[in-house]
């Protein structure tokens, strides 16, 4: 019986504990990597080694220390900077269209070069049996009729080239 209730008891405070636990801790490096430095670089924080990228490092760890979330101090950030503080556009408003008109062109490009090159192609297997149809055999008599016309107008041209 008293090893029930000592389960019990452990499982209780098991529960509490990790419901107590944030599900992951956030980290500098996390918020670092969804910001730009403003010294002009075009780098994002945690890459960047210039005085500025190290006073919002400083910047980071002070709003961390006073147990802010990582959204507030990624919106502190864009309220100081403006949005080109951010590495990424937001997903919402007219910037969404920045996340999803790359994979539209991309369909749509797709989509108009399947259609073109399924139209080449019938257009070559149309082209191909017209041809087929229009070739007709020709006959010894004609073959020799059409060299012998070659020949005399050849020699046209070589009378009339020469000085």
């Amino acid at each position: 019986m008293k090893l029930r209730g000592l389960k019990f008891l452990s499982i209780a405070l098991l529960i509490v504990v990790l419901s107590a636990t944030p599900a992951y801790a956030i980290s500098s490096k996390d918020i670092q990597k969804e910001l730009m430095c403003q010294c002009g670089c075009t780098m994002i924080v945690d890459v960047c080694d210039c005085e500025t990228a190290n006073q919002i490092r400083a910047k980071i760890t002070e709003l961390m220390d006073q147990g802010q979330s990582k959204g507030q101090i990624v919106d502190y950030f864009v309220k100081q900077y403006g949005e080109k503080m951010l590495a990424s556009p937001a997903k919402k408003g007219f910037n969404l269209v920045a996340w999803i008109l790359p994979f539209v062109v991309v369909a749509v490009g797709a989509a108009a070069l399947f259609f073109i090159l399924k139209s080449w192609v019938r257009k070559g297997r149309d082209l191909t049996e017209e041809t087929v149809a229009l070739v007709q055999p020709v006959s010894a008599q004609e073959t020799e009729e059409y060299r012998g016309r070659m020949i005399e107008e050849l020699k046209m041209y070589k009378e009339d080239d020469s000085p």
